[in-house]
């Protein structure tokens, strides 16, 4: 108990920066060989390229990082590479540690803590779906009392894991358990839920919009950073979405932001988002982030050439053009 209270005031100063950060969290890619393993030694250069292009922080081993197809071992490899060649460099760090077996995530938990990171996100039990929001509490503190020294965030992506909650009824549940829980990173598109997210002006929230191609509404309800896949690869475009709406330009952000709709949803429609991403991310540069591994796979020949021409037509070479 003194160890965890001696690390909570640390932890108010993560949680400080947490709440005050704005602008582009990039979901990084997990680098594959073409043997299947991870490739970490990429990462150094992965920081610079995303630095070049106006990202301020990384959300590591999540959906887009396919960080449920690594191991635990692979998991940690990772996040250590992150905050080593961060360091200096972005402003924030958050490693997502979920996993379904708790003690898992604790382990994560622990070694993020252990290396840095900023904070740490998970998501929610992903087999033994929590029945109430009580049940997801106790996951979460147990995730917390490994860490506790980390601002700590739930991942909601309720199309992916399941687990349908009002995130506005949970968020205060949660920090009254507790001391570090500080937000969320929002991937849904129930705008009604993430605008009541936003009312607890006194002791805030931090909310990150997780949807790249609905930046601009998120804005509109209070957010103010957003983790998103295409900004591995097209964040100017979507930094001019968050300059617009700065200066009240609501015009010229929604004709940006329809800009980053259309090339979402045409480079998502050659097969699995994952592999449609990552293989416009190898197409064009400066970095090779491999395949994607099984369950996922990549890319036939065909939609793979399909891209390509997709990519001349939405004009790709602007894309990191500041």
């Amino acid at each position: 108990m003194v160890g965890i209270c001696f690390r909570l005031p640390m932890a108010s100063e993560k949680i400080a920066k947490v709440l005050s950060f704005e602008g582009l969290i990039s979901a990084p890619f997990t680098a594959f060989k073409p043997n299947g393993e991870i490739n970490e030694k990429i990462i150094p250069d992965y920081v610079e390229h995303l630095v070049k292009n106006g990202v301020k922080g990384v959300f590591v081993n999540g959906t887009t990082g396919e960080g449920l197809s690594l191991t635990v071992e692979e998991r940690k490899s990772i996040a250590e590479g992150w905050v080593k060649a961060g360091k200096g460099k972005l402003e924030l760090i958050i490693i997502q540690v979920g996993a379904n077996s708790i003690k898992d995530a604790q382990e994560l938990a622990r070694h993020a803590e252990s290396v840095g990171a900023s904070g740490i996100a998970s998501l929610p039990p992903l087999f033994y779906k929590p029945p109430s929001d009580e049940h997801l509490v106790a996951y979460f503190k147990g995730i917390a009392d490994a860490a506790p020294s980390l601002p700590l965030m739930l991942y909601h992506i309720p199309s992916y894991s399941g687990v349908e909650i009002v995130l506005a009824e949970f968020l205060p549940k949660a920090r009254a358990a507790i001391p570090t829980f500080c937000g969320a990173k929002f991937t849904s598109t129930d705008v009604r839920d993430l605008l009541k997210c936003h009312t607890f002006t006194e002791k805030p929230f931090k909310l990150l919009s997780g949807f790249d191609e609905v930046l601009l509404p998120c804005l509109a309800c209070g957010v103010t950073a957003a983790v998103g896949a295409s900004y591995n690869f097209m964040a100017p475009i979507s930094l001019r979405v968050l300059d617009a709406f700065k200066k009240g330009d609501i015009k010229g952000a929604r004709e940006i932001q329809n800009r980053v709709l259309k090339a979402v949803q045409t480079l998502a429609r050659h097969g699995q988002g994952i592999a449609c991403f990552k293989a416009a991310m190898n197409l064009v540069g400066p970095l090779d982030v491999g395949a994607p591994r099984l369950p996922l796979v990549p890319l036939t020949a065909e939609a793979l050439s399909q891209l390509k021409e997709d990519l001349k037509t939405l004009k790709a070479e602007e894309w990191s053009r500041i």
